[in-house]
């Protein structure tokens, strides 16, 4: 089994009592007026932004044929929008087991992504060689990419969809054909494609990284950089087009914690958070997020606050499976479940990490 019997303990995502944390309410003095009001508006910001993305899902809906200034334009589409909002979430409504896998193949898939939030891919070595084909030019640029001196590198090239048309049609052709599109599709109940491919070439820094609250000498959490991703109703597959072990950035999952990730208010606040640079762990930005109200006090990325000694530290430890090209050389995973990519303490990795979400009609 691919979970190992694995399995996350608690319904939501980990919980952090900030008073009590070395680098916030134990070095940090109680905010005053104009502080609080300065973490609202912060925060109102980014919960406006996550909102909108929520509720409209403009991401999913078609653009605007017309040239011209953005408001106008929406404006004259207005009642065209509207009504492509209402059938969107009317579809999305009445799915049910519309999508349910038709294939074995599909199924084969379907069945441990429902189960654990991932699924394990083994790709044969024709098809990586075709990737490898089809990525040659931005995979070349990466590598001719200079690294900067003592630091940690992570370089991407986002393949832009128009113009590179037919890239994407052999994407979605070989995900349909190796059952991912149908898979994705039941999980998401609703048709989904290759929305994004990005080229990924990930090194280890020049020297150990420092812990993120260095300043108030507080260790690296045993959970820095797991997370849960912003976007909404997609799912990622990442390929690994090189050996990637336990040091050069394998996908880390914490086995059912995507069926911690559901509730609605708690994702709008910890993504508001985030768009709002809340999440950093900049003393000043800690500041500021501190002087936030207890209840909104919540990070989609989370992981760097965890304390060694917590329950969700120890869940998250205990629960989590690392997914090297020993076990496959491809995942298929839900991003809003807590997970852990690209971090490279050795050597590199040369990936690819292709985004399924429903495409504008």
């Amino acid at each position: 089994m691919q979970s190992e019997a694995k399995s996350y303990p608690f319904d939501h995502l980990p919980a952090i009592d900030y008073d009590a944390h070395p680098a916030y309410g134990r070095v940090m003095s109680m905010p005053m007026l104009g502080a609080r009001l300065k973490a609202i508006s912060y925060f109102g910001y980014g919960f406006l932004l996550t909102s909108a993305q929520r509720v409209i899902d403009i991401a999913h809906l078609p653009p605007p044929a017309a040239a011209g200034k953005p408001l106008l334009t929406l404006l004259r589409h207005l009642p065209t929008y509207l009504r492509l909002i209402l059938l969107q979430r009317l579809s999305r409504f009445t799915a049910g087991r519309a999508f349910a896998p038709k294939t074995e193949r599909g199924a084969a898939v379907f069945a441990p992504l429902q189960a654990d939030g991932f699924a394990a891919v083994q790709l044969g070595p024709d098809a990586l060689a075709q990737i490898r084909s089809q990525l040659a030019p931005q995979l070349s640029a990466l590598e001719q990419r200079a690294a900067p001196i003592g630091e940690a590198e992570h370089r991407r090239i986002d393949v832009d969809p128009a113009a590179h048309s037919d890239l994407y049609r052999w994407f979605n052709q070989t995900a349909a054909d190796l059952g991912l599109t149908e898979a994705a599709s039941a999980y998401l109940k609703r048709p989904v494609g290759v929305g994004r491919i990005v080229a990924e070439l990930a090194e280890a820094p020049g020297t150990p990284a420092a812990s993120p609250f260095a300043d108030v000498s507080v260790e690296t959490s045993p959970c820095d950089g797991f997370k849960v991703d912003l976007a909404y109703n997609v799912l990622k597959l990442v390929i690994y087009l090189g050996e990637v072990g336990s040091a050069n950035g394998p996908l880390t999952y914490v086995v059912g914690s995507n069926r911690a990730a559901t509730r609605f208010w708690d994702g709008l606040i910890r993504r508001a958070n985030d768009l709002a640079g809340l999440s950093s762990t900049q003393q000043a930005w800690r500041e500021t997020f501190y002087a936030l109200p207890a209840g909104l006090q919540r990070k989609a990325t989370f992981g760097a606050d965890l304390v060694a000694d917590s329950a969700f530290a120890a869940a998250i430890q205990n629960e989590q499976v690392e997914l090297t090209s020993h076990k496959a050389n491809a995942v298929l995973y839900d991003p809003a479940g807590i997970h852990r990519d690209g971090v490279v303490s050795q050597g590199r990795r040369s990936a690819v990490v292709i985004t399924f979400t429903e495409l504008p009609r």
